[in-house]
């Protein structure tokens, strides 16, 4: 019976120290998997260097628009901001503007500030007559927009400017944690109220003493700017955080534009010369006697009453003499 019992005992603490063991073990894991996600997170993605990457990079660099630096990780105390820089070709920079500003506007987004603009390479003209000039213009066509996106809204919008790419020069994304930056500028927030408070009661002592309380002013003054200073310091960051910043970089292939111009300057190089006038005079001259003839046939009933005349009054003046 007491054998019986010891090895009941001895099993039963095998399981227990086995499921210890394994309890440990995926408290470690649990415990390493989110540091191994931020490492991988802070890096844009890119494993570390004694690690090979799990996921191969895309064939198609349209697909680079999108990365998980533009997604939010499951760690809710850090506060990042966005910010997007893309440079890319695309078939006609003019439309794509257009269908640009309509998306944006679609995903609740504002465009801050757009420059269309066409940049003309090399202009010059060829005489193709002795009045007219040819134009070649080449130029292209180039737009840089700088666009805010609400941060829920950011990978959607990367997604959903793969349609107008042609050409991917680069894409960089960043997520800038300011964490730190936001409660810095709320205890400088504190630290200044508090002083404020001791200031005004300072001041609620001195009573009739103008010179003291004049100056006391003045500081409780400095200090309400450095606190305002340091609440507008954390709007702005909070609305940075809300609304990703994201800027594009645009252009299209080189175009060529040609044109027919009067050729008003110099005109006096392209008059014709001597050989070139007789030959215009010979010209003229046969067009004359073409002329003539044709007005002759066209005259020649009345050249034949005329003859007929004159041969008749010929005929009576002989009769007569």
């Amino acid at each position: 019976m007491r054998s019986t019992d010891l090895v009941m005992a001895f099993a039963a603490v095998i399981v227990l120290a086995m499921g210890c063991g394994r309890a440990a073990e995926n408290s470690d894991r649990e415990q390493w998997a989110p540091a191994m996600d931020h490492r991988v997170e802070a890096g844009n993605g890119e494993a570390a260097a004694d690690e090979p990457p799990s996921v191969s990079s895309p064939a198609d660099p349209k697909e680079a628009l999108s990365s998980s630096a533009a997604r939010a990780i499951g760690d809710t105390t850090r506060r990042f901001i966005h910010t997007a820089d893309l440079r890319f070709r695309t078939k006609d920079a003019v439309q794509s503007t257009f269908a640009i500003e309509v998306l944006v506007a679609r995903f609740d987004g504002y465009v801050a500030s757009t420059r269309l603009v066409t940049e003309v390479d090399h202009r010059y003209t060829t005489p193709i007559s002795a009045d007219s000039l040819l134009e070649t213009t080449k130029f292209t066509i180039t737009n840089r927009l700088t666009i805010r996106i609400p941060n829920a809204n950011l990978d959607t919008t990367l997604k959903s400017l793969i349609r107008f790419v042609d050409f991917l020069d680069h894409r960089t994304i960043t997520a800038t944690d300011v964490r730190l930056m936001l409660l810095g500028n709320r205890l400088a927030q504190d630290r200044v109220s508090e002083h404020k408070q001791r200031l005004t009661d300072a001041i609620d002592e001195q009573g009739r003493k103008l010179k003291e309380t004049v100056s006391a002013e003045e500081r409780l003054l400095d200090r309400q700017e450095q606190a305002d200073d340091a609440k507008l310091r954390n709007l702005e960051l909070q609305d940075r955080i809300a609304y990703s910043t994201i800027t594009l970089d645009l252009y299209q292939r080189q175009d060529i534009r040609r044109e027919m111009l009067p050729n008003e300057q110099n005109i006096e190089r392209y008059e014709p010369g001597f050989f070139e006038q007789a030959g215009d005079a010979l010209k003229d001259g046969w067009e004359l006697l073409v002329q003539f003839a044709l007005f002759l046939v066209r005259s020649w009933s009345v050249i034949l009453i005329l003859g007929l005349g004159y041969i008749g009054f010929r005929h009576l003046m002989r009769k007569g003499k």
